[in-house]
């Protein structure tokens, strides 16, 4: 009889060490994967320089302006995607104003890498999201080389 108990009372506590382990409201979630920013927003041109345009030189508002907007519409593993539009107004060598516009599409990556597809250019080169300030270098092709620092409104 006391083994029978015994057997019994094992049974019972294993069960009920089994049910305490199972079930539950809090599942194990797994970790998230780490995704590069959200840059979705309109933004303002503070500095943009060219190779081509400005001659490497940085030139500011009043001399320049534009408007940058972003909206991020996918995020897959260490990239983000979405849509641009771009407008930028820069002077132009035999006076007046030039301005540039495109839309498109980009990909900005966890390492820093910006792929921007528009309409005008297919550009590759990097990114850097520091509070509302975005700065993009812009390396390949070799005629878009720039730097354009933009402040997310």
């Amino acid at each position: 009889m006391q083994r029978l108990e015994r057997g019994l009372i094992a049974s019972l506590l294993t069960g009920v060490l089994l049910a305490a382990g199972c079930g539950g409201d809090d599942p194990v979630e797994p970790e998230p994967e780490a995704a590069p920013p959200d840059l979705s927003g309109t933004y303002t041109l503070l500095s943009f320089a060219s190779a081509a345009l400005t001659a490497g030189n940085a030139l500011t508002p009043p001399d320049v302006s534009g408007m940058f907007t972003v909206e991020q519409t996918s995020v897959a593993g260490g990239e983000a995607g979405g849509t641009f539009e771009m407008t930028v107004t820069v002077p132009a060598s035999e006076g007046g104003t030039t301005t540039i516009v495109d839309q498109g599409t980009y990909r900005n990556y966890m390492d820093g890498q910006l792929e921007q597809v528009g309409e005008l250019w297919q550009t590759r080169g990097t990114y850097e999201l520091d509070g509302n300030t975005l700065t993009i270098d812009v390396a390949e092709p070799v005629l878009a080389l720039s730097k354009t620092v933009w402040q997310r409104e």
